[in-house]
């Protein structure tokens, strides 16, 4: 080969390491607005599983609520729009909240155990603590979250492209694509009879023509329908253990706060911790002893305080609500974030001044 060749081919060469190397760098001039740099700190400073944290969202928050977040944030902090140097970073972390409060399924796993529900090790524990057999009936290959994100690994890229371009998810019946099989369980009539549609089926022995098929035992049938027979009884036993076990505590009387409720609740009682006055119904404890009565004080306690916790994040959801149509999809309503931000909460506040 002529010598001019071979240089020609390694400048070549040379150029182009050159150009890709310049061109993956090509963010390095990238500038950032301070708004943009204000969220990618505050996203970097939360935890990886703080999710509703990282949206801005309370736990009461809709779907259109989750969707808008995501929205304003995927925006505000993705790499080709934010030259931060963390922003790749905490665009990720946008998307992995968005990805489990997104997914009808994923969020009720999280806020019934509070752990990443793509954490097997941590979802398998928190589960086993309250049903021993709550991945028994899964088929493997995971099913289809409720959002319709499904259990594929979807990288952030791709789901900001999905959400704001449109790409497909599948149609109506995405959750049956997986490559295990399917199963319909037909109960009624005489016995039970099981369908399987896709996945592999099993092969059959080879046997001698003319042979006659061995009859099934009795303990092979049972062996295969021993998950039917434990998906059935379970709940069952379930619940009468629960009805033997628990004890027969007796009913709460009704009771009023602060003030009398006449005709019915007119005798005045006083909790011991609060000091605040309630009155009950003197007919549903009359029967009541001096050492039931002082019970009933610390029970009353409980109960207003439970009620004033309803009531503080009612109020805590209505006040988000009106921050949210103040905020608007281009522009802040000046009016509307004033009637947000002076929007009264009694019952937070008395629950905060009693210290609890």
């Amino acid at each position: 080969m002529p010598a001019s060749a071979s240089a020609s081919g390694a400048s070549a060469s040379q150029n182009d390491a050159r150009n890709r190397r310049e061109h993956n760098q090509g963010n390095q001039e990238r500038k950032y607005t301070v708004e943009q740099k204000a969220a990618v700190l505050r996203i970097r400073r939360c935890e990886a599983t703080a999710f509703y944290e990282i949206l801005e969202l309370q736990k009461t928050c809709s779907d259109g609520e989750i969707k808008k977040a995501y929205r304003k944030l995927s925006l505000l902090t993705h790499p080709d729009k934010n030259g931060h140097e963390h922003a790749d970073e905490a665009f990720k972390m946008v998307a992995r909240a968005f990805s489990v409060l997104g997914d009808k399924e994923k969020r009720d796993k999280f806020d019934r155990f509070g752990t990443d529900p793509d954490s097997r090790f941590a979802s398998a524990q928190a589960q086993a603590q309250q049903n021993p057999f709550a991945g028994f009936a899964r088929r493997p290959g995971g099913g289809g979250g409720g959002g319709g994100w499904g259990e594929e690994e979807i990288s952030p890229e791709e789901m900001f492209a999905r959400f704001f371009g449109g790409g497909g998810f599948g149609g109506p019946f995405g959750a049956f694509d997986g490559g295990g099989p399917q199963f319909v369980f037909n109960f009624g009539g005489p016995g039970v009879r099981v369908h399987q549609f896709g996945g592999a089926r099993p092969r059959a022995r080879p046997r001698n023509p003319g042979q006659p098929e061995p009859p099934a035992s009795a303990w092979s049938t049972i062996i295969g329908l021993l998950p039917i027979i434990i998906l059935i009884l379970w709940p069952l036993l379930s619940s009468i253990t629960s009805v033997l076990t628990t004890p027969s505590t007796p009913v709460t009387p009704s009771m009023a706060f602060d003030e009398p409720n006449p005709p019915l609740y007119t005798m005045e009682r006083t909790m011991p911790h609060f000091g605040v006055k309630y009155y009950l119904n003197p007919a549903d404890v009359q029967a009541y002893s001096a050492s039931k009565l002082a019970s009933l004080d610390k029970r009353a306690e409980v109960v207003m305080v439970q009620e004033l916790r309803i009531k503080c994040e009612n109020e805590l959801s209505h006040k988000q609500q009106l921050r949210n149509a103040a905020q608007g999809w281009f522009f802040q309503d000046p009016d509307k974030m004033e009637v947000a931000n002076t929007f009264e909460m009694p019952a937070c506040r008395r629950l905060h001044s009693m210290g609890v």
